[in-house]
């Protein structure tokens, strides 16, 4: 269980620091957008560049519309959910006592959210952009990742309710 603790722990950071970059990069395009701040709109007005910070070296590229700007930034915002929730499942595999309310919690947090958030967004996106076949994938993979992880915080419930009863008969 020490080598599981350990994984999770390094997988907590990466995740949470992906979620920090994600979150960072909404803020920075949310901010561009609004103020025109690191933003640059080619001649035609078809592409955009983002740039990093105090420079004019590019950092987010993409088509200047409004369909595609809706679009890029719900999709920036919920991968920053994703991998908030994803970092917070990992923080349940650092814990001494495995099955616990707070676990099952943060897998019910995560199975809702790849089961709901990504069916919702797509229809969203779908009433301003139109989308290819490369959405339905991601839509399956996660719907994929939400049953998998339902199934995971069924096993967690089943063994806190053994792990309680066994508490019960010490």
């Amino acid at each position: 269980m020490a080598t599981v603790r350990f994984i999770s722990r390094i997988l907590f950071v990466l995740t949470r620091l992906a979620a920090l970059g994600y979150g960072l990069s909404f803020v920075l395009s949310a901010l561009a957008f609004a103020t025109g701040w690191s933003l640059h709109v080619n001649e035609q007005q078809s592409r955009f560049e983002i740039y990093y910070p105090f420079t004019t070296k590019p950092y987010l590229l993409g088509e200047y519309n409004p369909g595609y700007l809706c679009m890029f930034l719900l999709l920036l915002g919920m991968y920053t959910l994703f991998f908030y929730l994803v970092s917070r499942v990992f923080t349940v595999f650092t814990q001494t006592r495995l099955f616990t309310p707070y676990g099952i919690r943060q897998l019910q947090w995560f199975y809702r959210g790849n089961l709901l958030l990504p069916t919702l967004v797509t229809v969203l996106i779908s009433l301003v952009y139109p989308l290819g076949s490369p959405v339905e994938v991601l839509i399956s993979l996660h719907f994929l990742l939400g049953v998998f992880t339902y199934f995971l915080a069924v096993i967690f419930q089943q063994g806190l309710t053994l792990q309680n009863e066994q508490d019960l008969i010490i």
